[in-house]
């Protein structure tokens, strides 16, 4: 799988290797083979020793199959069920036990202090390792856009501009950590924003995972969370949300860069990927991103287009007078967005605001 040599090997391997107990369980395990060892040794002198050896042998590996195939499942299908209450969300045991994980990976709520300046660098390692054996990460949280931010600020009494600033810290923190990914582990991470308010969170390694519901008045991570398997019903339950949720999210990418093409009759047509902001309805992009190309253009003899804009058609570039309200309004805007601060702003204009003027 991707070319990973460690994805190939036995699921049942890789967490027995990486059992947090392995050096005391392998001393242990060396002792008793030692242990045994003696007994035959000694035991080689008694009469009819082969029979005696090959009875008991017989029923010890009858005893085997029957804990293993018959006791065992049952043992682990009683596991499933049993819920343990955690009084928080404990993100630093989180990362460990992403940490160790070998196949998916999954957080799902609003905003999340794991990705923040406390324990960011922590789970960022147990990302690096989880991928470096072939599991799949995929985060998902709210669209700081999305009218869902309003009710869920609502709910915890707190103005929109919390909320909205929480996630976007979140973004530019993911976003900075992809970039540090190498070739074969970027494909395995991915982050999605949802419209939809989740209404409860999930924060799963392998085949377990923590459940919460979004509460009144604090954030998730400070109520009781559950660690329940997968495979129970509330498990389940979750993971078909998140799932429901994935599939209408979009690509974090999308909210970061827009792509733009720039046509001009007389000079053809070139594309960007450009950093961008909506404020009161209207689109606007920063101009470092088209210095160098309308240094040699006029705007007014530009006409802008991307397919992820709302109206189709040919956009006009309007420059934001830089003395304007507008202007510092789009400044912190962006700066909440990118964490950085820009200076020159042009608006897409689109064709049918055009028409009226």
């Amino acid at each position: 799988m991707n070319g990973r040599t460690p994805s190939l090997r036995p699921r049942w391997l890789l967490r027995a290797l990486r059992t947090p107990r392995r050096p005391q369980s392998l001393t242990v395990l060396l002792l008793l083979a030692a242990c045994a060892g003696l007994l035959l040794w000694l035991a080689k002198r008694m009469d009819n020793f082969g029979e005696n050896l090959t009875l008991n042998l017989g029923t010890d590996i009858v005893g085997v199959v029957i804990t293993v195939f018959v006791i065992g499942p049952l043992i682990a299908r009683a596991q499933e069920g049993r819920v343990r209450e955690h009084p928080r969300l404990d993100y630093e045991w989180f990362s460990a036990q992403v940490y160790g994980s070998i196949s998916n990976v999954k957080v799902l709520d609003t905003f999340s202090n794991l990705f923040g300046p406390q324990y960011a660098e922590r789970f960022f390692r147990g990302v690096k390792e989880a991928t470096a054996h072939g599991a799949r990460v995929q985060i998902l949280l709210l669209d700081p856009d999305s009218p869902a931010v309003i009710r869920r600020s609502l709910e915890l009494g707190q103005q929109d501009s919390v909320v909205r600033l929480g996630i976007l810290s979140n973004i530019r923190a993911l976003e900075h950590f992809a970039r540090r990914l190498d070739d074969l582990s970027r494909p395995l991470m991915e982050v999605r924003l949802c419209s939809t308010s989740p209404g409860g969170t999930l924060y799963r390694w392998d085949d377990r995972c923590l459940v919460s519901f979004l509460t009144i008045g604090r954030l998730s991570g400070e109520g009781v969370q559950l660690e329940v398997a997968v495979r129970s019903p509330l498990g389940t339950f979750l993971e078909q949300r998140f799932d429901e949720l994935w599939q209408q999210g979009k690509l974090v990418e999308r909210f970061i860069h827009m792509p733009v093409t720039l046509v001009d009759a007389a000079d053809g047509r070139r594309e960007f990927s450009c950093r961008f902001v909506f404020v009161e309805g209207a689109l606007y992009v920063p101009g470092y991103d088209l210095v160098s190309y309308l240094a040699r253009h006029s705007p007014d003899q530009l006409s802008a287009y991307s397919e992820a804009l709302d109206v189709p058609g040919a956009h006009q570039l309007i420059v934001v007078d830089d003395e304007s309200d507008l202007h510092e309004l789009l400044r912190q805007h962006f700066a909440d967005k990118y964490g950085a601060f820009e200076t020159t702003f042009f608006e897409l204009r689109p064709p049918t605001v055009l028409v009226t003027e």
